[in-house]
């Protein structure tokens, strides 16, 4: 005769059971409330720790393309452009021209892809002084259509092509009209940039081709958790409103 559960959960065992579940929340409680944050440092209007001018010096060679430098240690480029070859075998490197006109090559030691976008970090062996190449600043916020239409300045080595109308949308900023999308060769992973006279260059995008970019801001938290995992060095991202000035 099957025996009803009621005479099992004598009172001991009914103890026993409040204080595991109790346990339980607890722990879950607990796990919940410790989850890390992502912490972002904001630029402050007038404070840029980066040039304020309208910059030409900001695209670096990196893999099969170009790439910027975000932090002392960082280049952010397109995965693309960073072989798995050249990855596994430690032979990535960075070269740019620094301020004081002087060639530059530095190792990658560290190869990060987004899983979704074509976006790659790469970390440098030794940091880049600031007034051999300042860092960029990046955009937090993500643009959309509502924002209406941008004026975008890429940089690829010595050239640089301003004004260029792009839209934003989800995740990506796009050129609508070929006849606007100017570059060149070989340009895949520079950045796309828009200049604020309210904080100087902000990084919005990086160049994939085909007249779009994976916007830098739908990989924020990718990008800010990486670099804090991985170095000591700190980015510096500024809102939507100081970029586009509304």
């Amino acid at each position: 005769m099957p025996v009803s559960i009621h005479f099992l959960m004598n009172k001991p065992s009914l103890v026993c059971l409040h204080w595991l579940a109790g346990a339980l929340v607890s722990a879950t409680t607990l796990a919940t409330a410790q989850t890390p944050t992502v912490s972002f440092t904001m630029v402050t209007a007038g404070d840029s720790p980066y040039p304020m001018n309208d910059r030409k010096n900001l695209s670096v060679n990196c893999g099969g393309g170009k790439g910027i430098l975000i932090s002392p240690h960082w280049v952010l480029t397109a995965s693309h452009c960073i072989t798995s070859r050249k990855a596994k075998a430690g032979d990535v490197k960075v070269r740019f021209t620094s301020s004081k006109k002087k060639a530059t090559t530095i190792g990658v030691n560290k190869v990060l892809r987004h899983k979704t976008k074509d976006l790659a970090l790469l970390r440098l062996v030794r940091s880049v002084k600031k007034e051999d190449r300042p860092a960029v600043l990046l955009l937090r916020q993500k643009i959309t259509r509502e924002d209406g239409k941008l004026s975008i300045k890429k940089v690829a080595g010595n050239e640089i092509w301003r004004d260029i109308p792009a839209t934003g949308g989800s995740d990506n900023l796009r050129v609508p009209k070929k006849e606007d999308r100017r570059g060149k060769a070989g340009s895949s992973g520079g950045p796309w940039l828009i200049h604020s006279q309210e904080v100087g260059d902000v990084l919005v995008g990086i160049t994939h081709g085909g007249g779009f970019a994976p916007q830098v801001a739908f990989a924020a938290t990718w990008i800010q958790e990486s670099v804090s995992k991985h170095s000591n060095d700190r980015l510096i991202w500024a809102t939507k409103k100081q970029t586009l000035g509304h």
